[in-house]
């Protein structure tokens, strides 16, 4: 999402922000506004659940309905006007929300006419498809702000006008009834593939997110982290990246992870002594990487499957090696901040008891084992969710205080519904983009012309790749960057011989650190806000914790062996992943300047060449940084044992 309202700051630079604010535009209606809402949404939920556990529909059908509901929630819990009650829904909102069904239900109704008709758009579907366009990108610019809007109107006006574009971007245009056949009634636009991951697979696990939260099963998560890492060394910041890693796969946003597990873990951080700006970077930099550990993975993993046309499942096992280094850069951080600040954990009989919590609810976790079980049997993600989600209500009866009442389960499907309203918008007006590109064939022209600006060469490919992924997730949602970069780089690549799921991987993991990369870093600022820190150090901070996320990605790539499931298991796939992790811990311990001991700038600069050759595709490559590891291992021993001499 896009924020206008980021900061503000004291006379010391410390971050002065409402959180809240921050991260939830939405108004909250009372009353009867409320109810309604309320009611809508727990309609929809059951309408996907049907539709998920019992009866499939036609595409188009189950596309709209859930776009048309979609559009109605959130036209009633975004206010059109900032300056609008944030309490009660004005008339013009409600006549939004009822306008933006409209078109959407013309569809459902007439999905086989439009079919016949194969291409000729009569004036009542030029209309209809008109409001249809228009609503999105209205709601779109209430959820998610103009950036994206922009973006994909200037992609609708390519598509009319790209006749008057100069040189190799010229196209010979579209009629507006070409443009609204092939953006609202195909599957090529507006209800192409984000749209229909969204609808299958996405809004399920924010249902499962919402009935989880409802019994308390993220405090849980919590609860385990703390209770493993809380009294080690930097116990609590140890815990934090634990909890956020865990606590991702439910979330699937960085901002919303933050917030969660923040407001628990960043005052135990500070209270055993690491700096504000370390411990809010710590917070926002392991809630970023929540988006990349399987099996949820936010909403783009589902969409890459589907572009992909792969299983999810292997998706969520190519993807885990580069999470576990994501994960193992940022830990070792941590780790080597508390060693070389001397830093204690929490004492025991300030924790949870591992084994406690565990036994007494542990259960509450048993519906993330399910949705892997269930993908291993060959199942859909839908499926896996849907399962997940009825396991989820049937173990909330096990006890009395996590007990799903009529009641509870109506606020649980309702919130659902509402949380899953922001991910619909964006893979709708992302649609815009994605029609564009198979009209007017733009999709092809960009790769080449990509390739020409790197003259061919894979590496700068991949380089203006990220930066431009960088820059244009500072104000766009990590599913939406994405999906638009992936129509780009994706085709560049693959056609200088990259492995498929590795090109998509990259896109999507420089999307995401696009919350940590300052001057934006909106992980970074709300990690900032509930530490009361300065926002520049945070943002530093964090991106040097999450040196994973830019290293990693350009490795994966040539190294595909790195994605696992991509190769069979072999001694060197073992090898691979053993010293690639003991590379990206190599590397953070060098930006931290701690290994053993401190480290001077040439020690920090030799350690991170030799994490950098750890991770490299060659075995030559990786054993020569081993030995240089090795051999500076030693040697800060022998370092260590003169300083205790003298």
């Amino acid at each position: 999402m896009i924020y206008k309202k980021k900061k503000k700051t004291n006379s010391d630079g410390i971050v002065d922000i409402d959180v809240n604010e921050l991260v939830e535009k939405r108004r909250f209606p009372v009353g009867k506004a409320l109810l309604i809402v309320n009611i809508i949404a727990f309609g929809m939920t059951i309408f996907q659940m049907y539709c998920a556990g019992f009866k499939t529909i036609d595409v188009m059908p189950f596309r709209a309905l859930h776009t048309g509901l979609g559009l109605c929630i959130l036209f009633c819990i975004y206010p059109m006007n900032k300056k609008a009650s944030r309490s009660n829904i004005p008339w013009y909102d409600w006549g939004l929300a009822a306008l933006a069904t409209i078109p959407n239900l013309y569809i459902v109704m007439n999905f086989k006419t439009l079919a016949q008709r194969a291409g000729h758009v009569t004036t009542l579907d030029l209309i209809m498809g008109l409001i249809l366009i228009a609503v999105i990108l209205e709601g779109a610019r209430c959820v998610l702000g103009l950036t994206l809007v922009c973006i994909s109107s200037f992609f609708i006006i390519y598509t009319i006008f790209g006749y008057a574009f100069p040189g190799a971007l010229a196209h010979r245009g579209a009629s507006l009834s070409t443009l609204v056949r092939h953006m609202i009634y195909s599957t090529e636009g507006v209800f192409g593939v984000a749209l229909g991951a969204s609808a299958s697979f996405i809004f399920l696990f924010c249902l499962l997110g919402a009935l989880m939260a409802e019994i308390k099963a993220d405090s849980v998560l919590i609860d385990i982290a703390v209770a493993f890492f809380g009294k080690q060394t930097g116990g609590p910041a140890k815990a934090a990246v634990l909890s956020s890693a865990l606590f991702g796969t439910i979330s699937g946003s960085s901002l919303a992870n933050v917030t969660s597990t923040g407001t628990f873990t960043i005052p135990l951080m500070k209270k055993v002594g690491y700096e504000p700006e370390f411990a809010g970077a710590v917070e926002a930099t392991a809630s970023t990487g929540g988006q990349v550990m399987p099996p949820v993975m936010g909403a783009a993993a589902f969409i890459i499957a589907e572009f992909v046309g792969t299983s999810y499942l292997n998706v969520c096992l190519a993807a885990a090696l580069p999470a576990v280094l994501y994960f193992a850069g940022v830990f070792t951080a941590v780790h080597v901040r508390a060693k070389a600040k001397g830093l204690k954990g929490v004492s025991a009989d300030q924790l949870p008891k591992a084994w406690e919590v565990i036994s007494k609810r542990g259960y509450l976790l048993l519906p993330l084992i399910t949705i892997i079980v269930v993908l291993c049997l060959g199942m859909s993600p839908s499926m896996a969710a849907f399962v997940a989600c009825l396991m989820t209500i049937g173990l909330s009866f096990l006890k009395p205080e996590t007990r799903m009442t009529p009641k509870r389960l109506f606020t649980a499907f309702s919130n659902g519904a509402k949380g899953a309203v922001d991910v619909m918008i964006a893979c709708a007006i992302v649609g815009f983009i994605i029609g564009s590109f198979s009209l007017s064939g733009l999709g092809v022209k960009m790769a080449a012309l990509v390739n020409a600006l790197a003259g061919g060469k894979l590496f700068f490919t991949l380089l203006f790749s990220a930066v431009a992924s960088i820059l244009l997730g500072m104000g766009v949602p990590t599913t939406a960057n994405y999906i638009m970069m992936s129509m780009i780089t994706v085709p560049a690549v693959t056609a200088l011989g990259v492995n498929t799921i590795a090109a998509h991987l990259f896109c999507f993991y420089y999307g995401i650190v696009s919350d940590l990369t300052p001057p934006v870093a909106l992980a970074a600022l709300t990690g900032a806000g509930i530490a009361k820190a300065k926002f520049w150090p945070t943002a530093f901070n964090a991106t040097k914790l999450g040196i994973g996320a830019y290293l990693v990605p350009f490795f994966f790539v040539y190294n595909p062996i790195l994605l696992l499931g991509q190769y069979s298991v072999s001694l060197e796939v073992l090898l691979a992943v053993v010293t690639s992790i003991l590379g990206i811990i190599a590397v953070s311990s060098s930006l931290f300047k701690y290994f053993r001991g401190h480290l001077k700038i040439v020690g920090s600069v030799v350690l991170c060449i030799a994490g950098l050759l750890m991770i490299s595709p060659k075995i030559f490559y990786s054993a020569v940084g081993f030995g240089i590891m090795v051999l500076l291992w030693f040697y800060q021993g022998m370092q260590n044992k003169k300083a205790s001499v003298s």
